[in-house]
């Protein structure tokens, strides 16, 4: 399904180092000199051993790219400017000023040429410079869903992308992500997600397909103009104005096209839905359609804008940034849903083709019907490490801090050095006084040989180890969860073995919203233990460790009697271990609904050597 793509930027200015010896980081920010106004997806390009990898700048011009040490070169340009070749060590401007490129007059191409031959010849040069075999490349993906002025989600991701020329088709695989959503309202979309991920940019690249405005059997519809021609690279660039015609009775675009007037390769489209199509936009096709229907969802497409722009590698022609804008009426009587939504996304591809020779998996590709699922970490600062990513703007890291205020969400202490994580894509872990919140954001388990999330510290010798748990729902305090196998606890584990041994304490669902705790001693990758039901969703812990013995214990929040529920004699707790408290959620189904929804705060964790 289509969506809407937005491009952010960062507010403050940076300081520009480039050191040649060693990998460092670029920021800066890049504007019109005579305007001083920030410019908008431009391109930042390092060239580095015969590889080109590279980002665009934000809303406000803004970058931050990892520069490999000793790059051969650097490059800003846009479409519209002089490009810049900027030095590869001692550049130390937070700004970079790009100069306009000259307006040509059109009587300075040697071959005057009508507006509809030049459509045609951008097309045939095209075809012919798209790749013939398989490539690869990377690029970083953002969306975001909001309604009037009030945010429902943001989610980015890195995917790596896989193209299939000869067959117009792709697979994505996702390499990391994470997304924040407020979460009592993006709930409404559980039946039916309104936006399709990055499948809807991914096929801008002329590999896939073209746009009817630039497809040889449908350029019958549209009326083209030559508006101008201006220098770029040092190269004339004709642009071409374009609209549906008033007799054609289809929603189509309007827009501008940019092509290059050498070889008629294509450098960008910018495009919107043209107003004597609109009334002729159709909402839903194929099996969305139908799902809709059985849901009874009202979607109507009220509007949207499509960019994209292109770039030639080794003679080929390449997908290099796109976005896209759709505003949409969302209803769904049953759930008393009446929205306006603006979905946006944006992709930009960080690094150059390449061939490959093991496709994709089944098992590994995205699925779009995941879309929140499979995006697994809420924001944090360090998150990317060295992925290239557009960089935020001031007002989105707003929109993100309106969303976790609308959550309630506690203040994101860090987690003191003490405790060590383990599979931390799996949980948001934050720190409020002497309590610690877990929250499982993607699907895990501690059973067999499966492991999910937790934080831990090692232990050594005999030791008893205590905690108190309330366990709710993520998106209602109030409440407990209610579905799915949601637990949290305590857990003891053996690092060395290269099958799973540990023992998991916790409390939560059994498969309904009955409440029960949960004890399970894994032993070379096989679970078993013990469950019971409890009054609710809180209450103490406890292990006790003597030598190779551990005793476990639970009481009541209002109790201060322990009940023991067993013991277990394990040679692997004769050596040192890891002792921590831990989240996990797992479904009996892939539904909609079937994710997490549970917050666990722990208080009084206490570690005592005896």
């Amino acid at each position: 399904m289509n969506k809407y793509i937005y491009l952010f930027g960062i507010g403050a200015l940076f300081t520009f180092i480039v050191v040649s010896a060693q990998a460092q980081t670029l920021k800066a920010r890049i504007t019109d000199k005579q305007t001083a106004q920030p410019i908008v997806a431009a391109s930042i390009s390092i060239y580095h051993n015969g590889r080109i990898s590279g980002i665009i700048s934000n809303n406000e011009g803004a970058f931050n790219i990892h520069i490999p040490a000793n790059p051969d070169s650097i490059k800003i340009s846009a479409v519209g400017y002089n490009s810049q070749i900027i030095p590869v060590s001692g550049y130390s401007d937070s700004i970079i000023k790009l100069e306009r490129s000259r307006v040509v007059l059109p009587g300075v191409i040697v071959k005057p040429i009508g507006a509809s031959e030049i459509i045609q010849k951008a097309i045939e040069a095209t075809h012919k410079l798209l790749p013939a075999g398989n490539f690869e490349n990377h690029f970083f993906y953002r969306e975001i869903i909001k309604d009037t002025s009030d945010y429902f989600s943001v989610a980015e991701a890195i995917f790596k992308s896989q193209y299939f020329p000869s067959g117009k088709d792709y697979k994505l695989k996702m390499e990391k992500g994470r997304c924040k959503e407020d979460v009592a309202y993006t709930r409404l979309f559980e039946d039916y997600h309104p936006g399709g991920g990055p499948e809807e940019l991914i096929s801008k690249s002329f590999s896939i397909d073209f746009p009817d405005f630039l497809d040889a059997k449908k350029i019958k519809w549209f009326v083209y103009h030559k508006d101008s021609v201006i220098s770029y690279d040092d190269r004339n660039v004709y642009i071409i104005s374009f609209d549906q015609k008033p007799t054609v009775h289809e929603a189509l675009d309007k827009g501008k096209i940019y092509i290059d007037a050498e070889d008629f390769s294509i450098i960008k489209y910018e495009s919107q839905n043209s107003p004597l199509g609109i009334s002729y936009a159709k909402g839903l096709t194929g099996t969305d359609k139908l799902f809709a229907s059985l849901l009874h969802i009202d979607f109507k497409r009220k509007g949207w804008v499509k960019n994209a722009n292109f770039s030639k590698m080794d003679g080929y022609f390449i997908l290099n940034n796109a976005y896209a804008a759709y505003q949409i009426a969302y209803k769904q009587p049953g759930k008393n849903i009446d929205l306006n939504l603006t979905i946006t996304t944006e992709m930009a591809v960080t690094d150059d083709p390449a061939s490959f020779t093991e496709s994709i998996s089944k098992g590994e590709e995205w699925k779009r019907k995941n879309l929140v699922a499979n995006l697994p970490s809420d924001f944090d600062t360090g998150f990317w490490g060295s992925y290239n990513i557009v960089s935020p703007t001031s007002s989105l890291n707003n929109v993100i801090a309106s969303i976790g205020k609308k959550n309630n969400d506690m203040p994101a202490e860090k987690i003191s050095d003490e405790w060590q994580y383990f599979k931390k894509d799996f949980f948001v872990a934050c720190k409020s006084a002497d309590s610690i919140t877990l929250i499982p954001i993607m699907k895990g388990s501690w059973e067999d040989d499966e492991t999910a999330g937790m934080l831990y510290q090692p232990v050594a010798g005999d030791f008893v180890i205590e905690t108190k748990i309330n366990m709710t729902k993520r998106s209602n305090k109030k409440e407990s969860p209610d579905n799915g196998f949601q637990q949290a606890g305590m857990i003891l584990r053996d690092s060395e073995s290269p099958e799973e041994n540990n023992i998991t304490l916790c409390i939560g669902t059994g498969g309904n919203s009955s409440a029960k705790y949960f004890l399970r001693k894994t032993q070379n990758g096989k679970s078993k233990g013990p469950a019971d039901k409890i009054k609710g969703m809180n209450g103490w812990l406890r292990f006790e460790k003597k030598g190779t013995t551990v005793t476990c214990s639970i009481k009541n929040t209002d109790s201060n009697d322990w009940k023991i529920i067993t013991s277990y004699n394990l040679e692997w707790l004769d050596k040192p271990v890891q002792a921590g408290i831990l989240v996990m959620a797992r479904f009996a189904g892939s539904g909609p609904k079937m994710k997490p929804d549970m917050s666990a705060v722990f208080t009084n964790f206490n570690i005592k050597n005896k």
